[in-house]
């Protein structure tokens, strides 16, 4: 088998008359029927200018007859590496499951075909596929994301002239209106899980906002019982085998969190119930090492790491034993979120509790939580006003010389 030649490459410089102020387009490829190197080069006034050449060079000659990919790698196969290098991005592995989740899609439909032999039409053919499965366009939005991330990596390295994603019109993502229990509601739903052994996890969640991943890294160290805060510096994320608690989903989650009386109650309710638990099952010695000795708030009754999963499955059990309907976990971070701005809590400090990042997204999440604060506005503004003429100056002076005509 013939070597297979690299890639064309192509950078820009200054011309060598540097008294000419001109820049140098570099392009060099391999020529299929001489079988050599051979180089172009072309000058421009401005450096935007020849790169703008080099890059339209390169692609062109990357689709010369005769060229090879420099892989033949599947679009399954280079997913799979594609998403092992992003660990190395530093990226939170909530993150990287989120990615592996979306990109599972892309592979189990187009998986077997040549990277190199993927076109517009496979994508479109997969979002296509997705919708009539009945998957949401958030969700298909999501997964053309990440596939356009992929194959956009694919061309920086060299593996593809270019990316197909190009020419791929993504779904519109909208985001779905929330279905946000009332306060009475929230608090109906965790008095109905007041039996299950979690009902301290289901409560924090609710009392202070905590997402689900990041209440069950909480350890018992981050409780401050003197002030009544708790500390946000961990999350828990993944599922099954690859469980693994790190750090927040952004450096503005880590946060403190101050507790009311009742959820301090409730916490040291449940301390004392998991210490009866521990002595009573002695740890968990099949687990893992990293599991043990954790101090985690919320377990297993052996002491080990909770897996969302269950965690979900064993709150919608306590929904349909008190004949409620299903909701999510996360519904009740939004129940908070709900409440304290009904009841008139500065914007800003709810995100704050919310580990957000920003106020601005706050405000894009429940703004339309918010009607009544431009009417209360108005009328305190109208208060405000009480006793201001509303007659002009210039309209008073035009009735008094009509008058006097």
């Amino acid at each position: 088998m013939p070597q297979r030649p690299r890639n064309p490459a192509g950078f820009v410089r200054k011309h060598p008359d540097t008294a000419a102020k001109r820049w140098q387009g570099i392009v060099k490829y391999w020529d299929v029927t001489e079988e050599r190197w051979r180089q172009r080069a072309k000058t421009f006034g401005k450096p935007a200018e020849a790169q703008a050449w080099v890059d339209a060079a390169v692609m062109e000659h990357r689709k010369t007859p005769g060229y090879r990919p420099p892989t033949d790698d599947t679009f399954g196969e280079y997913l799979n590496r594609w998403l092992d290098a992003q660990a190395t991005r530093g990226l939170s592995p909530k993150t990287l499951e989120d990615y592996r989740y979306m990109a599972r899609h892309a592979q189990q439909r187009l998986g077997a075909k040549r990277l190199a032999g993927l076109t517009p039409w496979d994508f479109q053919d997969l979002y296509a596929h997705m919708v009539h499965e009945g998957l949401s366009n958030r969700t298909v939005a999501y997964v053309h994301a990440v596939v356009r991330h992929a194959l956009r990596d694919a061309v920086d390295w060299g593996l593809l002239p270019q990316s197909p994603m190009q020419k791929v019109k993504g779904p519109r993502s909208t985001r779905r209106d929330l279905q946000v229990p009332t306060p009475d509601e929230a608090r109906h739903i965790v008095a109905a899980t007041s039996s299950h052994r979690l009902f301290a996890l289901w409560a924090t969640i609710t009392a202070t906002g905590l997402r689900r991943g990041e209440a069950l890294g909480l350890k018992w160290a981050d409780i401050d019982w003197d002030r009544a805060t708790l500390t946000v510096s961990r999350a828990l994320s993944g599922t099954g085998t690859r469980r693994r608690i790190g750090p927040t989903k952004r450096p503005r989650s880590s946060r403190q969190v101050a507790l009311n009386p009742w959820l301090l109650d409730v916490l040291r309710g449940h301390r004392d119930r998991q210490q009866e638990e521990m002595a009573f099952w002695g740890g968990a010695p099949t687990a893992r090492p990293e599991q043990l000795n954790m101090d985690l708030v919320f377990t297993t009754r052996s002491g080990t790491w909770l897996d969302p999963r269950h965690v979900l499955r064993d709150f919608h059990r306590q929904l349909d034993r008190a004949g409620l309907p299903h909701c999510r976990i996360h519904d009740l971070r939004h129940a908070m979120a709900s409440e304290w701005i009904a009841a008139g809590v500065n914007i800003q400090i709810v995100s704050e509790r919310l580990g957000h990042a920003s106020i601005a997204f706050t405000l894009e999440v429940y703004g339309h939580l918010l009607p009544h604060a431009q009417a209360d506005a108005a009328v305190r503004m109208g208060e405000a006003w009480v006793g201001v003429t509303t007659a002009s100056p210039r309209t008073q002076g035009t009735e008094a010389t009509e008058r006097n005509q």
